[in-house]
């Protein structure tokens, strides 16, 4: 996705790339010492953990390559690295668009937990399901997921009938987004029972929905970066009922807090800022800044101004190809 096209003179322009499988592709499909002549690289690994040749085969070249990096460990590894890996302190959770939630912010609320995911095993329902069987209280819960690895909503509602908790839960499989946006704005809290991801989008959604979020304090990932006292709790495992209760009587707004620190709008502004900074100090002319671009479900543009201007670029990346 082009941010910015060349500009001529030596302002390269910027190309971000999503998702770590196109990182190699990438590398083994295109001429690179022309594309990184007039780009700048960005990338958005899609998972946890660095340390990995599909990235650091990119040291090889002498161009700044920048590497979203939300996650605590993997940021401090690039920086202990000291090579053309830059890292940049956002991640896939950072790019949700405020405005997709507004429509159903003033819902009433029905469900007392959501949860947002897809049905692998890693997502670790289980968690939910054996605090639901050991508790006094009965709560309505509401999963939202998709298929993955080879795990469908029947292998959930097996799960949940081994458990016996099947009668609190509404399941929901594919649903379009903008049903999931209403259904999580009529909800009360959201959790992540996970211990590694990417940068989790479900619960940075939630934010914007306003909800408190639940993420595990042993959790891997960008979005525990999110999680402050104005938008919900890391928790232990062992301790999530209380975690769910003290939230439920909770008056927390995380939505104001989210669009002030990690909106697509700030993500944006932020991402052109290290960009440009870094640009100039290396003596480099920067004369145009990048598109604003958000990830609410896709990638695209903030602008349908800038989706036209720079759609006619996005079509020659193929001449980059050999």
């Amino acid at each position: 996705m082009v941010l910015k096209p060349p500009m001529g003179n030596g302002e390269k322009g910027v190309l971000f790339v999503m998702f770590s499988d196109m990182f190699r592709l990438l590398h083994d499909g295109a001429d690179l010492p022309r594309l990184l002549a007039d780009y700048t690289l960005v990338f958005e690994p899609s998972w946890s953990g660095y340390c990995h040749p599909d990235l650091l085969e990119y040291t090889r070249w002498k161009d700044d390559v920048f590497i979203l990096a939300a996650e605590q460990e993997d940021n401090a590894f690039l920086k202990r690295l000291g090579s053309n890996l830059i890292p940049v302190d956002l991640g896939p959770c950072d790019w949700v668009d405020p405005r997709v939630a507004e429509p159903y912010l003033s819902q009433p609320k029905e469900f007392d937990i959501v949860m947002n995911s897809n049905w692998g095993a890693w997502k670790r329902h289980y968690v939910l399901f054996r605090m639901l069987r050991n508790s006094r209280r009965r709560y309505k819960i509401l999963l939202v997921g998709v298929k993955w690895s080879g795990k469908f909503k029947t292998d959930v509602e097996r799960l949940a009938k081994f458990y016996g908790v099947l009668d609190q839960l509404t399941i929901l499989e594919s649903i379009p987004y903008d049903q999931v946006m209403a259904l999580t704005c009529r909800s009360k809290v959201a959790i992540l029972l996970s211990l590694k991801e990417g940068s989790n989008r479900a619960i940075a959604e939630a934010i914007f929905c306003n909800l408190p979020v639940i993420v595990l304090s042993s959790h891997v990932g960008g979005i525990r970066k999110n999680v402050v006292p104005e938008t919900g709790l890391l928790a232990n495992e062992r301790d999530l009922e209380a975690a769910i209760g003290q939230l439920l009587e909770s008056n927390l707004q995380p939505r104001k807090w989210g669009e002030e620190h990690v909106s697509c709008f700030k993500s944006s502004e932020r991402l052109n800022a290290v960009l440009k900074e870094r640009a100039l100090g290396l003596g480099l002319p920067w004369t145009q800044d990048i598109a604003g671009r958000a990830s609410s479900p896709e990638s695209r543009y903030l602008s349908a101004k800038d989706a036209d201007r720079l759609g006619a670029w996005n079509d020659e990346l193929k001449k980059y190809l050999r």
